[in-house]
């Protein structure tokens, strides 16, 4: 049974905060509150959100910094801003910086459940198709070495459900990882891309070919580069971390990344 979507209410107002929680307690969803922008920033650091009701102009910050940071670290979490009129054209331009939408204040509770659920739906269908998109990768794979006469349609390294290279293993149906005799905690991200390099080891893959991975979708390389750096750098520290040899995340400059094993295969 799929739990009920978890949102995070930030407002600096606290009969606003009040109201909104109440409201979508009410129709079953799963609500904490944060009353400024520092809590805000310590909640998103150590949890992942499905939709955040986010007042663009908190007391101790900007919410487009708060819209920001939810985007690099959970890139498919929404946000719907709060604004007052005054903010309008702000609220707009947030827009570019990846919110899904925007809601006067004061707003009826039936907009804000209208425009929740909509957003809600837009978060499952691009989860959807991103799996999707894993699955067909995946099933094409596994075709390619059926036609090119291999015994076994999957290496020996890599079944429908796990992928190995060398000491790191990833369980692709529980969303998790080992390096070595050490389990990595990873955002959703940062295990979309340690998964794509995984497949692909010892393969300079490009900033876009990442992006689709990730994303679902190809971006511009400029985009696609400033969007992944962020989470490369946080992957590499948590890989380095556990001081494990085998592996090592390289940057390829002007290209991309690649997950290089200890031996690489000789050309």
């Amino acid at each position: 049974m799929r739990q009920p979507a978890k949102i995070l209410v930030v407002d600096d107002e606290r009969t606003v905060r009040i109201m909104l929680e109440t409201a979508l307690r009410a129709h079953g969803y799963r609500v904490e509150t944060a009353a400024s922008g520092s809590d805000a920033r310590m909640r998103i650091s150590g949890d992942e959100f499905d939709l955040l009701l986010l007042d663009l102009q908190l007391g101790d910050m900007d919410g487009i910094d708060i819209l920001r940071d939810v985007k690099e670290r959970f890139p498919a979490t929404e946000v719907i801003l709060l604004t007052a009129h005054g903010s309008i054209n702000s609220a707009i331009a947030a827009l570019r910086h990846g919110a899904f939408d925007y809601l006067l204040k004061p707003a009826q509770i039936t907009e804000i459940r209208e425009r929740v659920e909509r957003a809600l739906n837009h978060r499952r269908l691009n989860l959807q198709r991103t799996e999707l998109l894993q699955r067909i990768s995946e099933s094409a794979r596994a075709l390619g070495m059926i036609e090119s006469g291999s015994s076994a349609a999957l290496s020996p390294s890599e079944s429908s459900d796990h992928v190995t290279v060398g000491p790191l293993v990833l369980d692709l149906r529980r969303h998790a990882a080992y390096l070595g005799e050490h389990m990595l905690t990873l955002t959703r991200t940062e295990f979309a891309l340690l998964t794509a390099l995984a497949q692909n080891p010892d393969t300079a893959l490009s900033y876009t070919t990442l992006s689709e991975a990730v994303y679902g979708r190809a971006q511009p390389e400029d985009e696609a580069r400033s969007l992944l750096r962020p989470h490369i750098a946080r992957l590499r520290q948590k890989l380095d971390a556990t001081k494990t040899s085998g592996i090592a995340l390289i940057s390829i400059r002007s290209m991309g990344y690649m997950l290089q094993t200890e031996n690489p295969p000789a050309p």
